[in-house]
């Protein structure tokens, strides 16, 4: 088979297209569900903005019917407000194309000559292992692939998937339990996005979800999240044919205390959503707001979006919390995912000789923050 490595055509709206299909069997293959964009809102998910710059390359191959097939994609995503010494790389390859080296092509061709073309130090890569076994297994493809890149882990996420939809009865049990404890907290649902009045305090909410994620020894400069990076990312989102299901926990003067969302793609053939950022603000800890806001939102997602038959969300394993708060809604462990993390020399001997031995990389394996709605944003949840 040959394949050639070329960068992604985003005006060609065959390569878009291709580029979904590939996108859509890596998660199925990963979460057992995938959201569906047409070439339109594809094409807005590529565009980059004020706040960030993504390369993008493909590896194709013929088809003996006629034509060709994009079996295989590299990444690069560069900050552009914060993190300016910081690129995130990735390679995945189709489910149906692995052990063929088409991974180890998109590296040598495509992310290497990128990752010492940018002239940023640390570079950072996700990967996803089995959801048992050691983390640090060297013969594990992605940390094979770790170390010959010189990169190490920082830390561990497991992703859970609900199986949707949630049953009445137990969303009804777990309000209960809130009802002791929430006290005069209140949580609102918003419909079209952040109000104008709680623009700044929700700035700090995702601030402050960055700066307190548990990620072990991840590092990572919190972004600030200004009015006007909030609209422009909802403006995107609506680009993209996205919704978001937000609630909010506010006090009784109407302060803004605590979040979460989940992101929907609202396009026919869509069967999963998914989970992103849940905080409690630390002083308002203890009152059952984090359950009692994903208890709002899951609530809410059923009536909104009953084509989603899967819900994922990722924790790192040293927040119990939420994790907690998870296993009751039923959320069961998929797979888990780590951080790696580097400042390699690029131009050593070892980087610039082909590896002919490397592993095959499969999906995701080492791959960059193009999932969700907010590619600045982790999914990590914090509460307690």
């Amino acid at each position: 088979m040959t394949v050639a490595i070329r960068p992604l055509d985003v005006a060609s709206d065959g390569d878009v297209a291709q580029y979904s299909a590939l996108d859509e069997a890596l998660d199925q293959h990963s979460f057992g569900g995938f959201q569906r964009y047409s070439i339109g809102q594809r094409r807005a998910s590529l565009a980059d903005s004020a706040y960030h710059v993504t390369r993008r390359w493909v590896a194709v191959t013929e088809l003996m019917a006629g034509g060709e097939a994009i079996v295989g994609r590299a990444v690069i995503f560069l900050p552009q407000q914060d993190n300016l010494g910081t690129v995130s790389a990735g390679v995945a390859v189709h489910p149906d194309f692995r052990g063929l080296g088409i991974g180890t092509a998109l590296l040598e061709h495509a992310l290497l000559p990128a990752l010492r073309e940018c002239g940023r130090s640390l570079i950072q890569a996700w990967a996803e292992i089995p959801a048992e076994g050691d983390p640090d297994d060297p013969a594990l493809p992605a940390n094979r692939l770790a170390a010959r890149l010189g990169l190490s882990r920082r830390n561990v996420a497991v992703a859970r998937v609900l199986p949707l939809p949630i049953q009445d009865d137990l969303l009804d049990r777990l309000q209960a339990e809130v009802a002791g404890h929430i006290g005069g907290y209140r949580i609102e649902l918003w419909d079209e996005g952040v109000p104008e009045e709680h623009l700044e305090g929700y700035g700090r909410l995702l601030r402050q979800l960055e700066l307190d994620e548990p990620d072990e020894d991840v590092e990572h400069e919190a972004p600030e999240y200004t009015p006007e990076r909030i609209r422009s990312e909802e403006q995107r989102r609506r680009e993209r044919g996205e919704a978001a299901v937000m609630a909010v926990a506010i006090t009784a003067d109407g302060t803004c205390v605590g979040n979460s969302e989940i992101i929907v793609q609202q396009s026919e053939g869509t069967t999963m959503a998914w989970q992103e950022s849940t905080l409690v603000l630390p002083e308002h800890r203890g009152h059952r707001l984090g359950l009692a806001l994903k208890v709002a939102t899951h609530r809410v997602l059923g009536e909104r979006a009953p084509h989603v038959a899967a819900l994922v969300t990722f924790n790192s394993h040293v927040n119990p919390w939420m994790i907690g708060i998870n296993e009751k809604l039923g959320y069961r462990v998929a797979l888990r995912e780590v951080t790696l993390q580097g400042r390699p020399d690029l131009d050593a001997p070892e980087l610039s000789t082909p590896d002919h031995d490397a592993p095959e990389l499969s999906a995701h394996e080492l791959s960059a923050p193009v999932r969700g709605s907010t590619p600045e944003t982790t999914s990590a949840t914090l509460d307690s």
